[in-house]
């Protein structure tokens, strides 16, 4: 009897309190990640996740860093490079070769537009876990869901169950035990956050990299207090700390580019602390571009820029450029004209950012706190130097994002200032228990009211998602995955699907899939002397656009192929059908009745 007391007492008080917590925590876990792959998940229904996907598979596939979703602009710009090429070394300017493409080969190119981390990490995943690529439409079908789609979450919740681990020990390392668990419950309550892990995008694995980072930036600035409390520490551990800072980063970088930025308040951030060494950030910057650097050359080599297709989001989205027509144009404007509109879009960015900063990280209470906390100082140095170069570390990486997308959805690839969510959402939580021990409030009752108030608060949008109905089997519209395969294959292997959804031709339809170019003649020529259409498909894409958009806007030079159903004079694609009423509204155009015989 007293054996059993024992045991009792030590789970209320003594060392076994921590089940009390982690035990309810690890089954609620489960329970929304269940309910989330299982009830909610419908499969990928973004452009860039599905585009990560399908590049995934070509690595998985043993194809390499090759991609089934083609831009008009980057095979543009291939097409120039090889024909630049052609003159001085006398290769072959024929992106095709017959060589090296003999008939029934597809028609992929090399990726230029995404980095390569997260594409070869879910690759990995991929030869792990084994997708049925091949699987039949009727089969699609059967089971409501692409059978590539189905593992993907779990990868993502991989990474959001370590990061909620980092959120736990950097709650721990600045601040106590109750912003820990405070800020790791908040962390795994946000609606946002499992919402991510249902896509394909790398925001998760991204979040983690950058967290571990900033957890083993702060372990090199307490050394260095130390040091300079105490001359008989040594400083030798944060050298192996600033190789981890340095592996990281690089890690960061290669799966999205853009945040290398974070090299600059790194800088001071360690230029500023207690006994500085120089050095250290010099060893940090060599390590990351030594690995970064070989990407950008792989890059150059392929098709004459280190950037890649990726120099045209300095024009996405302004004045004559609206949507995505800058990808889907061959004529590839200057530089000059490229950097002409930074500022605007810098100015617009900021000001996107600050109007939508609850929505874009998570809609958490404590974030707002985190907003609040900039007129606090904090009384440990490190933790006030944290602070603040947390803070810095969003202004670079929006300064960064708004050259590319000023105006980021919320759930989107370009919402990168969500990576910082977990250090903000510590430092809230710290602010939050300051504000409320300010209230000296005497009843221990009264005390955990306010803080589960807090957490209801905090976890109400979640709730909202797990507890929605979807009638739906698919996102539709406009992706109904078997339907899109059963379209897409009409097309033979050696041809392209010319389509105004590439991203999905390509990862459920499984073939090359050219964006619809902004003109018909630059589709004629690529039909012509790149390589020939099989198949144009028009979706619920375009039909849900407006109609300036068809009249007057990207797609104006398409207008009669899109209202149909007669096509324009010497378009080589002249026969017309589509779905009937009831069901998928999709439009086809084709050389011939393909659709007669399948």
């Amino acid at each position: 009897m007293n054996y059993f007391q024992d045991i009792l007492q030590g789970v209320e008080v003594g060392k076994g309190q921590i089940l009390v917590r982690l035990v309810p925590l690890i089954t609620a876990i489960v329970i929304i990640a269940f309910t989330c792959d299982l009830m909610i998940y419908r499969g990928l229904d973004d452009a860039q996740s599905m585009d990560n996907a399908q590049l995934s598979r070509q690595i998985a596939r043993g194809q390499g860093f090759t991609t089934e979703f083609l831009r008009p602009h980057a095979i543009a710009q291939m097409r120039d490079f090889a024909i630049n090429e052609s003159l001085q070394t006398g290769k072959p300017r024929d992106l095709f070769p017959p060589d090296r493409f003999p008939p029934g080969t597809p028609r992929i190119l090399p990726d230029t537009y995404n980095p390569p981390g997260y594409a070869y990490l879910l690759a990995t995943w991929f030869r792990l876990t084994h997708p049925e690529w091949d699987q039949p439409p009727m089969a699609m079908s059967t089971s409501h869901i692409y059978s590539g789609d189905r593992l993907i979450p779990v990868l993502n919740q991989i990474f959001l169950i370590l990061t909620a681990i980092l959120v736990f020990v950097l709650g721990h390392r600045l601040f106590d035990g109750r912003v820990a668990w405070m800020s790791l419950v908040a962390f795994l309550a946000t609606d946002l956050i499992w919402r991510y892990s249902l896509t394909a995008l790398p925001t998760l694995v991204l979040m983690f990299f950058v967290t571990a980072m900033l957890l083993c930036t702060l372990e090199i600035f307490c050394i260095g207090e130390d040091c300079f409390e105490s001359e008989e520490r040594s400083f030798t551990p944060a050298w192996y700390w600033a190789i981890a800072v340095g592996l990281l980063l690089a890690a960061a970088c290669l799966t999205r580019l853009h945040v290398l930025v974070l090299l600059l308040p790194l800088f001071i951030f360690l230029i500023l602390m207690p006994r500085s060494n120089f050095f250290i950030f010099i060893v940090i910057a060599l390590i990351t571009f030594a690995f970064v650097t070989p990407w950008f050359v792989h890059v150059n080599n392929v098709c004459g820029n280190p950037l890649g297709s990726n120099t045209p989001l300095l024009l996405y989205g302004e004045d004559d450029y609206k949507g995505n027509q800058i990808f889907c144009t061959t004529s590839l404007p200057t530089y000059e004209r490229l950097f002409k509109d930074a500022s605007k879009k810098e100015y617009s960015g900021f000001r996107w950012h600050f109007e939508h900063a609850w929505n874009l990280l998570g809609s958490n209470p404590l974030i707002l706190l985190f907003g609040a906390s900039i007129l606090h100082q904090f009384k440990r140095r490190r933790t006030k130097l944290f602070h603040w170069l947390v803070f810095a570390c969003a202004f670079a990486l929006i300064a960064a994002n708004n050259l590319g997308d000023a105006a980021p959805e919320t759930l989107g690839p370009w919402n990168t200032v969500i990576i910082l969510f977990p250090a903000m959402l510590v430092i809230g939580g710290a602010f939050f228990f300051i504000l409320l021990d300010r209230l000296m409030l005497q009843l221990w009752l009264l005390n955990n009211l306010v803080v589960t108030a807090t957490l209801i608060l905090t976890v109400m949008p979640l709730v909202l998602t797990l507890t929605s109905s979807n009638p739906l089997y698919y996102n539709f519209p406009p992706y109904m995955p078997p339907v899109i395969k059963s379209f897409a294959q009409f097309s033979n292997p050696d041809e392209w699907v010319t389509t105004d959804m590439p991203w999905a031709t390509a990862w459920y339809g499984d073939r090359a899939s050219l964006w619809m170019p902004d003109s018909l003649t630059d589709f004629e020529n690529l039909h012509d002397n790149v390589c020939p259409t099989g198949l144009l498909l028009l979706t619920p894409a375009t039909w849900d656009e407006p109609y300036s958009n068809i009249s007057t806007g990207e797609y104006k030079d398409w207008y009669s192929v899109i209202v149909g159903p007669t096509a324009p004079a010497n378009f080589p694609l002249s026969l017309h059908t589509q779905t009937g009423p009831g069901g998928p509204d999709y439009s086809l155009w084709s050389d011939r009745p393909r659709w007669q015989a399948k």
